[in-house]
């Protein structure tokens, strides 16, 4: 079963446009905000780097950032046709994750895992940050890469809602199917293979 997508919206639950911060919700609780969102000229590449939990996550410990990453690539290849790339960038340091070049080399992995490429894994500039990477790659639109998006967003949300302290479920998980917009991609999907980690 697939669980409930977190919702996203605009500065006070507004409908949410192109280039504005993104507040995602689960239920009615917020959870975290995105920067606002860059976006190239012509409206065909926006730019995903930098999100807050808030105090509700952080006090509870609950790791939202793979599914938070994975629900706002989805929700713009969904609801954004021009948008045919989104460059991502993984930087935030993660508390008590002493092995920064492990963590890079995880964050590549969950990237290349949602169909990006161009993965760069570079260090910070910020001596306060030694020993931490930023790594950023490029998720382009196209059938294959909308297939491993949906394969991946599928797990994230299992982990998530399985590991969500009762206090955090404010409704309850609605069932959520992948969308008429996605199927067209694929006709004749092949059993997925549930081993995948993010």
């Amino acid at each position: 079963m697939t669980r409930a997508k977190l919702r996203i919206t605009g500065p006070d639950s507004s409908p949410y446009v192109l280039g504005a911060p993104m507040y995602l919700y689960d239920g009615s609780l917020h959870i975290a905000t995105l920067d606002p969102v860059p976006v190239n000229r012509e409206g065909t590449e926006v730019h995903i780097e930098h999100f807050t939990p808030t105090p509700a996550v952080t006090q509870q410990k609950l790791e939202i950032s793979k599914l938070a990453l994975v629900e706002m690539v989805y929700f713009i290849a969904e609801n954004f046709t021009s948008v045919q790339a989104i460059s991502l960038s993984l930087s935030r340091q993660v508390e008590g994750y002493g092995d920064g070049m492990r963590l890079a080399g995880a964050r590549s992995a969950f990237l290349q895992s949602l169909g990006a490429g161009h993965i760069v894994i570079a260090p910070k500039p910020n001596a306060e940050h030694m020993g931490h990477f930023i790594v950023s790659g490029l998720w382009e639109y196209n059938p294959g890469n909308l297939q491993a998006l949906a394969a991946v967003l599928e797990h994230e949300r299992e982990v998530y809602y399985a590991s969500r302290p009762d206090t955090l479920a404010a409704e309850e998980a609605r069932r959520s199917g992948l969308g008429a917009w996605m199927r067209r991609f694929m006709p004749k999907a092949a059993p997925r293979n549930d081993d995948a980690k993010g």
